[in-house]
């Protein structure tokens, strides 16, 4: 966060005596320091960095090799302060922008233009005087004179300003004394705008005073040749913006006086969020990074091959998730027709019917994985299957198409839907999704029991548009057409009427027999050699492995042994049952939860709270792993009762781990920032408190009385719970280590090598790396319970899993903690129930610089560890961890 007041200095004579202060108030000021910048700010064509509320800048130097690269946030300026985002990162000579080792810039680069072309915008010139203002050697802020050169064309400006930027040994009340001294002292101008919003102002020769702010006007830029609701919102947004006035508009927009007043109105209390693309409206912390662009991979400029990601085509999917592609094409066809019967209205290109097709074609394509829900689900797998030809941008708008297909998802809803989906698109790109929606939404009515009633003629009523359907099921159709056209209703104010075709087709005319012909004159020339292509896979190449020191690397093994040797306590035989084994696990890791439970009822030590509960995870693992050899009927009563115990200490393990956590970040910074999470650490103080109240409870109370008795006599009667050994018939049942444990494995395996398909595309979701994490923590318990009949082999693959399994466990705790800490930020409150929203308790903390370093901290630390996920997964992928596997079956074999 960058906190200063800028000042511009109008008169010389100020300047210079600015220049030549030895003091400043009781602030001593440091020898001059010059330096000659010329600064580049960088947008997309559409000004997509601005529209997310941004700017970046690139920064060169004299003399200095290499560029500095920041983004800053647009605004803040409240009382004479600038409160401002601001991320900055030194690039070496030769790199470009997207390769900002940062990795917070460079994702939040990638998000704000989806992948778009980065082009010049403004460039200026600077010769910066710096100083140092300091109170008994401590560092309060640093002070820029600056001397600003701008071009535009054949216009020239030149300004000076000043600049006093608070560093981490000063306050506010520091900011506050200097500008008023400032202020008293010499003749200066308080500055609301930064430098690139001057010289934006400047370039586009714009009043300083205007209605909207730069996001404000770049966003309307964006969405005013749109032909619906929201493109009509801009244009009259921007013409009142230049001077129009309601009554002026009025006549020339031919829209009523009272409703472009309405707006305004609206805009001065809601400003963006009168649109539903920005952003800015509250979103539900839990769907924060849902899905995460890999940027450490790049962009692909031709292919995503060249990036390292397999492509695919539309054809290769619906065969990969065994949709019909028969029943796609009606729902594409319907689609198209629609797009192009209505084009006058809606006016959009090519590039969008593409996109339509796309969509109608895949839209059913996450049916076969989960019905309920079925487009969450497809946006996911669009998002790591990257199609053939589509750039990031146009895979991030048919992934929205497709989410925006929910039931519950209607006019009354959507702008909180788009919310909820918390997208990166910019606003044009996010309303032409939603246009393409409500078409594909029609599009999916037309057809039922089979037949399929597609639109023939389009009429032009006042107000409405009759759309004639030929089919011999057109009437039925129409009704529920008219039903789904909703949306599109609420964006173009227009009514779509459904009506069956007074003549029918003929049966030589039908949309069957159409395509039939359109393949016939080359049409879907390609369309096999297309498929065929999708299907070849590309191997990642293998990645450098670190290299660690023996000594280390040999204490980790020893300490992991005895850990896991600590955690049985007892011997399995390839001659045992699987009901048996189970008992003596049950039985142990139960004796374990007990010991523990002292400690953490004392509190002394967060280990006794952490070893009570990898005892219970232990339990509900093996419940998982034995499930078929012991009666889950007479189980399942004991499992919820290791969930409620599991779920009480939550909160207070929880909470541990993130004191630990920002306990040893505290370590890394420099003398004098041992307090910058103190007012963090008195609410987490207080939330632990209320975490083990209600932990206590539970541990105190009848019901957790009552599991503990009810399971120790389940466990004193191992022979009631285990399954029948043989059949009805007599047949018998495979039940001994020896003769399930390698189908249990490969099971196991097969759990780990199915997130393949999700965790390998230009996208990974967040969610599904936590599920990745569990069955990983499975196949490691299943790994330890059998260790000692799996031969030498098997210590290795622990390990392996351990790696994977910390480095997603870090990554997971590195998302809620971002979460939880801007949430905290925001509110002033420790987490949220469902059903608050942030406004419900509005309280922002005072003195939060410290806990704002340190939520940059976890973000950067949440997108090294996405950033690097590949190469941790890639060792658990490589077929040499099969072998170790097949090795540790044959070990199973060869003991017996």
């Amino acid at each position: 966060m960058e906190i200063e007041s800028k000042f511009l200095v109008p008169e010389e004579k100020d300047f210079k005596a600015l220049e030549n202060l030895s003091m400043l108030d009781s602030y001593t000021i440091s020898e001059t320091k010059i330096q000659l910048n010329e600064d580049t700010f960088l947008d997309t064509e559409n000004k997509d960095i601005m529209a997310a509320g941004y700017y970046l800048r690139v920064r060169k130097d004299s003399g200095e090799k290499g560029k500095w690269i920041t983004i800053k946030s647009l605004g803040g300026f409240n009382a004479g302060t600038h409160r401002r985002e601001e991320y900055v990162c030194f690039l070496p000579e030769g790199f470009s922008v997207l390769e900002c080792p940062d990795l917070r810039i460079r994702n939040m680069i990638f998000q704000f233009t989806s992948g778009l072309g980065l082009l010049p915008l403004i460039t200026l010139k600077q010769k910066r005087i710096i100083r140092q203002l300091k109170l008994e050697e401590k560092l309060i802020a640093d002070l820029y004179l600056d001397r600003v050169n701008l071009k535009s064309e054949s216009r020239k400006k030149t300004y000076n300003e000043l600049e006093v930027e608070l560093k981490n040994g000063g306050t506010v009340d520091d900011l506050e004394a200097i500008r008023s001294f400032l202020l008293s002292h010499y003749n200066l101008k308080e500055s609301p705008f930064s430098k690139f919003e001057r010289a934006y102002i400047f370039r586009e020769n714009l009043p300083e005073k205007t209605l909207l702010n730069l996001q404000e006007r770049a966003v309307c830029t964006q969405l005013e040749n749109h032909e619906n609701i929201y493109g009509k919102y801009a244009k009259i947004l921007l013409l009142l913006d230049r001077g129009g006035n309601p009554s002026e508009l009025s006549l020339l927009l031919k829209i009523p006086e009272p409703e472009i007043e309405d707006l305004l109105s609206r805009f001065e209390k809601e400003r963006l969020s009168i649109f539903p693309f920005t952003g800015t409206g509250e979103k539900n912390p839990e769907k924060n990074l849902t899905f995460y662009f890999q940027s450490g991979r790049g962009i692909p400029e031709s292919n995503w091959k060249e990036t390292g990601y397999e492509e695919w085509t539309p054809e290769g999917l619906l065969e990969f998730y065994g949709i019909s592609r028969e029943r796609a094409e009606n729902t594409m066809s319907g689609a198209l027709a629609l797009f192009d019967g209505l084009s006058p209205y809606h006016g959009l290109g090519k590039e969008e019917r593409k996109l339509l097709e796309l969509a109608a074609l895949l839209q059913n394509i996450g049916s076969t994985v989960c019905r309920e829900e079925e487009t969450r689900i497809i946006r996911e797998i669009i998002l790591t299957h990257p199609l053939k030809g589509l750039k990031l941008n146009e895979l991030q708008m048919l992934a929205l198409v497709m989410e925006l297909q929910s039931p519950p998802i209607s006019e009354k809803n959507f702008s909180f839907a788009l919310q909820e989906i918390n997208t990166s698109l910019p606003p044009a790109s996010q309303n032409k999704a939603l246009i393409l929606a409500s078409l594909l939404r029609i599009a999916g009515s037309l057809e039922t029991d089979n037949q399929i009633s597609l639109p023939c003629r389009f009429r032009q009523l006042d107000k409405a548009v009759e759309i004639e359907l030929a089919g011999s099921a057109a009437e039925k159709i129409a009704k529920k057409a008219e039903k789904k056209s909703d949306l599109w209703d609420y964006l173009f104010s227009t009514e779509l009427k459904f009506t069956q075709a007074k003549i029918l087709f003929e049966a030589g005319n039908s949309e069957k027999t159409q395509r039939e012909e359109e393949k016939k004159e080359g049409k879907e020339e390609g369309k096999k050699k297309e498929e065929k292509e999708g299907g070849e896979k590309e191997k990642i190449k293998d990645r450098a492995e670190g290299g660690t020191e023996k000594e280390k690397e040999k204490t980790e093994k020893q300490t992991e042994k005895k850990k896991r040797k600590d955690t049985q306590k007892f011997t399995v035989s390839p001659e045992d049952s699987m009901a048996f084994v189970a008992h003596r696990i049950f039985t142990y890791q139960f004796s374990q939860m007990l010991a523990h439970e002292k400690g953490s009822r004392k509190g002394e030590d967060i280990e006794e709270l952490h070893d009570m509960r990898v005892a219970v995870r232990r339990m509900r693992a093996a419940a998982i792993v034995f499930d078929k050899y012991i009666e889950s009927e007479k189980l399942d009563p004991h499992l919820k009762g290791l969930r409620r115990t599991l779920g009480a200490m939550g909160g207070v393990r929880d909470l541990d781990v993130f004191r630990e956590k920002a306990e040893a970040y505290l370590k890394t910074l420099p003398s004098g920032h041992e307090h910058d999470l103190d007012p963090l650490f008195l609410t987490l103080a207080e939330e632990r408190e209320k975490a083990r109240e209600n932990m206590l409870d539970y541990l105190d109370s009848e019901k957790y009385s009552r599991f503990k008795k009810d399971f120790l006599e389940f466990l004193d009667f191992p022979e009631t719970w285990a399954l029948p050994i043989t059949t009805e018939k007599h047949d018998s049942l495979p039940h001994r280590v020896k003769d399930v444990l390698p189908s249990i494995l490969y099971a196991r395996l097969a759990d780990i090598s199915a997130y393949s398909e999700w965790v390998e595309g230009p996208y990974v979701s967040v969610e599904r790396l936590h599920r990745l994490r569990i069955a990983a923590k499975g196949l490691r318990y299943t790994l330890e319970f059998f260790e000692n009949v799996l031969g030498k082999e098997v210590e290795s693959l622990i390990r392996d899993f351990k790696v994977l399994q910390d480095h997603l466990g870090d990554l997971h705790d590195a998302a809620v903690a971002t979460e939880m800490l801007d949430t905290y930020l925001k509110t002033g409150n420790w987490g949220l129930s469902g059903s608050e929203k942030l406004s419900d308790r509005m309280q922002i903390p005072e003195n939060s610089e410290g806990i704002e370093a340190y939520l940059a901290y976890r973000e950067a630390e949440l997108l090294s560890l996405l950033d690097t996920f590949p190469d941790a997964w890639e060792k658990v992928r490589k077929g040499e961890f099969r072998k170790k596997i097949e090795s540790a079956v044959r070990s199973l074999y060869e003991s017996f």
